[in-house]
């Protein structure tokens, strides 16, 4: 029988030192600010298209973003409202540039909006 008492003693302390760094690593990413390369959401947009203008103009400035939830808009036929919402994502890193980016361009909320009310 191939059956080991001690090789079951060894696969416990391995499986509980694999745990035991896997929460120590966990816990020093919360401690320091998190993982860099999680995603967030930057903007919520009323539907498929806006989401797309949104990722569209984040990818042209160099910065790759994605869609969430756009499938329960398209299965229940939703163009508008709470279920149609897409969220747009980008990593954690990113989300400041993003927001700012969002912010003057889509929004129309930049300092190009600032100079023509000064004039």
């Amino acid at each position: 029988m191939w059956y080991n008492g001690n090789m079951t003693v060894a696969a416990m302390k391995w499986t509980r030192r694999l745990f035991h760094s896997a929460r120590a690593r966990a816990h020093s990413r919360a401690a320091f600010g998190g993982d860099k390369n999680r995603l967030v959401v930057v903007y919520r947009a009323a539907n498929e298209l806006e989401a797309a203008l949104v990722v569209a103009l984040l990818d042209s400035e160099g910065i790759p973003a994605i869609t969430s939830g756009e499938s329960v808009g398209s299965v229940y036929g939703m163009q508008f409202g709470p279920l149609a919402e897409v969220r747009v994502l980008v990593k954690q890193a990113l989300a400041p540039r993003a927001a700012q980016i969002i912010e003057e361009r889509h929004l129309g909320r930049g300092e190009a909006g600032d100079e023509g009310d000064a004039a």
